[in-house]
Order: structure tokens, then C-alpha cells, then sequence
């Protein structure tokens, strides 16, 4: 197979093969704009060597340094094209970056660096990068740095609805946007027992490590499949009208399937 300059090129069955990939994780870091495979006439993909290189470090930095999608993105770059083009960088988290905010709140709790990454368990590196352009945070990521500064994630991205009233207009949610498209629309304001949260997971698209904090959760599925695992733990595939209760204090993570995901979300108390 070659690509459409005439020099080599591998379809998808035999990258997976040489980079240790599943066919599904190469398509899905295609959707994440993380490499830029060529297409046949028919319709294949076909990688180029630059592209296998790529993977590798792309593979690399998810696995190694832990590193999410945006941050990849950052740190290597677009992609080269076939059609001549790079695809577009990382939008800004909900308009602005929290990483300003994490800033002063370190330099508030008087911490350093270090301390914050022993706290915290994520690289200097990381944390220093995202202080300084507040790109590559996840939701895991953010919801432990805003844990080591005893604030919520909501607080973090200044979220919280100020006048507290009974009734929240779907128009006019907070929202906590991140950068690989999640969303979180705030359901209620004010002094609650509850947190809950009308989110939209993109799919392929979760919270990109576990997490743990004080409550409990629930869950309610409205569309798509989405997935939990608790530690050490099977994993729970839900799907529309599927429920799902656990205490918030097991280590969890989440993600979409192959389909954009619409839930509601309650964490009580409000801690996320």
C-alpha cells in the first residue's frame, strides 16, 4: 500500500499490529485530531511512516506521562495532512483558562510545585504547564488540583450561579466546558445538599483517569452508552434510562462509547 506521494504506506490492521494499538484506539486518536491518516480511493486508511512515528509517541505520552488529548495536541503539534492542511488546535477551556486561577491559588496555599505534584500525584512539568496556559487539563486532572486547594471544580471554573432561586432556566446554566468537549451545565445554585449537573460527553471522550472525592454520585443516562469503572472493579456499560449510585470516595472513571452521551449527574454533597 502507498500513500499519495508514492512512498510507503500500512493500513490499519497492520499499525495496530506494529505500534500495539487496537484498530478503535487508532480511529478514535484520528477523531481527537491526533494523527492525520491518507485515504485510498475506496475509502481506507492508509498511514504513512510519519504517522507511525507519531503514534508511537503519541502512545508514549498518553501511557507514560499520562498525558491527555489537549496536552498531546500542545505538545506535538497538528498533524500533517494528506489534503494539504493541519487540523486546528485545542480550544480554550469555556472561553478562558483556570490555569492563571490554579496559579494564585498555589501561590495563596504558599506551595510549591513540587509539593503540589506529591499531593497531587501529576508530573511538575504538567502542573507548571498548565498554570502557564491552562491547555491539556482533563477532568480528572482539574478535579484533584482543585481538591489540593479545597475548592470545587465548579468554583475553579467560576460555574456557581450567584442569586440562589428554585428555578435554573436550561438556557441559562453555568457550563464547564472542557477541551475534549465535555460539558457540565449546572442544574442548581446556592447553599445544596446536591450538585447536580446536565453533562455531554462526546463520544470517545471521558474523564481520562480516576478520581476520587467525599459523597456519592448518581447517575441517570438519557442517550448514548456510557461507561464506569470503579478500582478494581468490573466496568458498567449504561445505557438510556440505566441508573448507576456508588460513594464517590472509590477511585472512578467514566467515557462515552461510540456515541455522544447526555446524562444527569448529582454528586451530594456539592464536592465536584
Amino acid at each position: 500500500m502507498a500513500t499519495r506521494d508514492g512512498s510507503l504506506g500500512f493500513s490499519i490492521g497492520e499499525v495496530s499490529r506494529s505500534v500495539g494499538l487496537a484498530p478503535q484506539t487508532l480511529r478514535l486518536w484520528e477523531r481527537e485530531e491526533l494523527v492525520s491518516p491518507g485515504r485510498t480511493g475506496r475509502g481506507y486508511r492508509v498511514y504513512s511512516e510519519y504517522d507511525v512515528k507519531r503514534l508511537r509517541k503519541i502512545k508514549y505520552l498518553r501511557t507514560s506521562e499520562g498525558l491527555n488529548f489537549a496536552a498531546i495536541r500542545k505538545s506535538l503539534g497538528p498533524p500533517e495532512s494528506t489534503n494539504g492542511h493541519h487540523a486546528p488546535g485545542p480550544e480554550v477551556l469555556n472561553g478562558q483558562s483556570p490555569g492563571e486561577r490554579l496559579r494564585r491559588l498555589r501561590m495563596k496555599t504558599h506551595k510549591t510545585l513540587k509539593e503540589v505534584a506529591e499531593i497531587t500525584g501529576l508530573s511538575i512539568s504538567f502542573i507548571s504547564a498548565l498554570e502557564r496556559g491552562g491547555s491539556g487539563a482533563s477532568v480528572a486532572s482539574l478535579k484533584v488540583l482543585a481538591s489540593a486547594y479545597g475548592i470545587t471544580t465548579r468554583e475553579l471554573f467560576g460555574a456557581d450561579l450567584e442569586e440562589k432561586t428554585p428555578l435554573v432556566r436550561a438556557d441559562e446554566r453555568p457550563v464547564m466546558t472542557w477541551e475534549n468537549g465535555i460539558r457540565f451545565e449546572e442544574m442548581a445554585c446556592g447553599d445544596t445538599a446536591m450538585d447536580p449537573s446536565y453533562i455531554k460527553v462526546p463520544a470517545g471522550a471521558g474523564s481520562e483517569g480516576f478520581y476520587a472525592h467525599e459523597g456519592e454520585e448518581f447517575v441517570y443516562i438519557v442517550k448514548g452508552i456510557m461507561y464506569f469503572e470503579l478500582t478494581d472493579r468490573e466496568v458498567h456499560a449504561l445505557g438510556p434510562g440505566d441508573t448507576f449510585y456508588f460513594h464517590s470516595t472509590i477511585p472512578h472513571r467514566w467515557w462515552a462509547g461510540e456515541e455522544d452521551v447526555e446524562a444527569v449527574y448529582v454528586n451530594t454533597p456539592p464536592t465536584f
